[in-house]
């Protein structure tokens, strides 16, 4: 009897233990001192203590802390518990297992992930994928080289200034030699060394005691003329302690004045807020600030946002740079270069495992992410990226297998004769054809842009197909097609940033007209207004789009001759109406002239407003739409 009350005494404080550890464990993992936290579940699991809950946080653990191949073992076993699975389990653990190399089982959790969450961004980017790839020209294929500066712990987020390289490293120093729980290394610090003739990197020193922190630094980044930096930092009380609040990463600026460097401290964008803002990145002109943070209102763990810098030196509010780029996972690490594209790091678009390297064009609007290959890219994390686009060379950070230690540099260089670059031109065809019949027309098609300006021609054979190459996206074209003895028409073609061709087919009716003596092509053409700056006589641009559907008719019919008359409202006197109109038509006659007609089948006759086609003659009011209705351009024809 005493055995069984004994077994019952020691079961509930068996169990009351195991509950405390669990709880001291968890803490640990909420505090992100993951390396206790891993300690203590991992004892647990090892008793044959294992639960949903601890191999999740066990997965968890070592997934915060780019640890894949334990967070794939881990998560291995609470995916073979089965159950009700969240969105961000399903997605770390197919991560996990790419970066294991088990491809088939990743395919597996992905598909499963993508069908419970068909509304995330991670799973609207993927269908996009394939037209990402479609847009990069020329080679994206790398040469790469661990950095000889490398050490056993943590070199990460490097920038050049000249030859020197600059980057964060969690190598023990002499002073405040701190660890980061997070890590079990001791927190980073801005390190300089200067390359040498042969390749090689100088013993890496401090940077500079005005940017020295007892806690982290790293990321750093340099104003185009060097003159100021921005870098990442643990926001310090202002106290004698100089203790970490929260443990929030900021921003932070210094500024060099006569060869000295001056920290001006914290900079405000979220300063105030608990959030973390990081890895700052200056675009090419410097009025702009691109950064990570985790800021309330962010699509997932780090979002990547900008801010306008003030002449003050002062900033606009943040702005979260959308869902093109960012997604419920994380994106960090930006980079800007001298082409203004913008590199960043990523879990959340699809990759080869871990962080992963994509570039935007930010010259182009509603650009989509473009995965950049192996080497730069490996099943482990990639991040950090520095890419000077004169030379081609750079530096990017990784903690694949093979290197010195935890996160190691690595130079690369596009060495190809044509190095790796956005194309975003596409191709817009169609085909000219009987509106009634259906056959196909020989005539001319003229492509426009937005704003009215011709681009290029295209002259049909008598399959009618016309074909306009390398065209930019993004935007709207018009198309124009004439035909002998058909009336003019025009259709529009809007590319998508994306797409690789656009159609636009352009059907033609019958002449509703009569070519003979005394017909006004304006009218019969339905031509717009072809107007004139106010009291001025040169052909606008606008105006040019019409006027090429005369040259159209007047090449189609060569024997044709007409007479160009312009005229006038009836505000203004008489004798300047008169001699208005006359430059006007003058200004025409040239045109055509210009585009290939002959002069001597062309006439000029200004008229002022003798021939007004309604009531509004001088002391008549009348509104301006009605006076638009005598300022009016003709082209009679004067003999068949």
């Amino acid at each position: 009897m005493k055995k069984y009350i004994l077994l019952i005494l020691v079961f509930p404080i068996t169990l009351l233990a195991q509950q405390r550890t669990i709880k001291k464990a968890g803490k640990q993992f909420e505090n992100e001192s993951y390396v206790s936290a891993i300690q203590i579940y991992e004892r647990l699991a090892n008793k044959g203590m294992g639960s949903e809950q601890i191999y999740e946080k066990l997965g968890d653990a070592n997934y915060f802390n780019a640890n894949y191949i334990q967070a794939e073992k881990w998560y291995s076993k609470r995916y073979e518990l089965k159950g009700t699975f969240s969105s961000d389990f399903l997605f770390r653990y197919g991560q996990s297992l790419k970066s294991a190399g088990k491809m088939e089982e990743a395919k597996v959790v992905f598909d499963q992930f993508d069908k419970e969450n068909p509304n995330q961004i991670r799973v609207k980017n993927k269908s996009r994928s394939l037209a990402q790839q479609s847009i990069k020209k020329g080679s994206d294929v790398f040469e790469i080289q661990n950095i000889n500066t490398n050490s056993k712990y943590s070199d990460y987020s490097s920038t050049y200034i000249g030859d020197t390289l600059l980057f964060a490293s969690a190598k023990p120093r002499s002073v405040g030699n701190q660890i980061y729980a997070r890590t079990d290394q001791p927190y980073t610090n801005l390190y300089f060394s200067v390359k040498q003739a042969d390749g090689n990197y100088s013993k890496p020193d401090l940077y500079s005691k005005k940017t020295f922190s007892i806690f982290h630094e790293a990321s750093p980044v340099f104003t185009l003329d060097g003159n100021a930096m921005y870098y990442t930092q643990n926001e310090l009380k202002e106290n004698k302690t100089k203790k970490v609040v929260n443990g929030l990463y900021k921003i932070y600026k210094s500024e060099r004045t006569n060869g000295r460097w001056k920290n001006l401290g914290v900079q405000d964008i979220f300063a105030k807020d608990s959030a973390r803002v990081a890895h700052p990145a200056v675009s090419p002109d410097g009025k702009t600030l691109y950064f990570a943070s985790d800021a309330k209102g962010s699509f997932g763990q780090s979002d990547l946002f900008k801010v306008t810098i003030n002449e003050d030196g002062s900033y606009t509010a943040p702005e979260n740079l959308g869902t093109n780029i960012n997604t419920e996972g994380r994106e960090s690490y930006p980079f800007v270069t001298k082409d203004n594209i913008l590199l960043f790091a990523s879990d959340g678009h699809q990759g080869m495992g871990g962080f992963d390297i994509f570039a935007v064009d930010l010259n182009q609007k509603d650009a989509l992410p473009v995965h950049l290959t192996s080497p730069i890219n490996s099943p482990f994390d990639d991040f950090g990226i520095y890419w000077n686009r004169n030379t081609n060379q750079g530096v990017f950070t990784s903690n694949r297998p093979g290197g010195q230690g935890d996160d190691d540099l690595y130079e690369f260089t596009n060495n190809a004769l044509q190095p790796f670059a956005f194309e975003y031109n596409t191709r817009i065809f169609g085909k000219l054809t009987d509106k009634n019949t259906n056959q196909p027309l020989v005539g001319t098609v003229v492509l426009f842009d937005n704003f009215g300006r011709e681009i290029n021609r295209y002259q049909t054979n008598e399959s009618g197909t016309f074909v306009f190459e390398k065209v930019n996206p993004n935007q709207t074209y018009r198309l124009q097609a004439n035909a002998a003895t058909y009336a003019p028409n025009e259709t529009t073609a809007s590319v998508a940033i994306y797409d690789k061709e656009a159609e636009a087919n352009i059907a033609l009716d019958q002449d509703s007209y009569k070519i003979q003596q005394g017909l006004d092509l304006a009218k019969a053409l339905s031509l717009r207004h072809i107007y004139f700056d106010l009291d001025k006589s040169n052909i606008r641009k606008d105006a040019r789009v019409e006027l090429e559907k005369i040259v159209e008719v007047l090449n189609q019919f060569p024997s044709l001759k007409i007479e160009i008359g312009s005229h006038t409202d009836s505000r203004q006197s008489k004798s300047y109406n008169q001699a208005l109109s006359q430059r006007r038509a003058k200004s025409t006659l040239d045109y055509l002239v210009q585009r290939g007609i002959n002069k001597n089948r062309l006439t000029a006759k200004g008229y002022g407003e003798t021939q007004l086609i309604n009531q509004c003659a001088d002391g008549v009011k009348c509104s301006e739409a009605e006076h638009q209705l005598n300022r009016r351009s003709t082209f009679v024809i004067i003999n068949q």
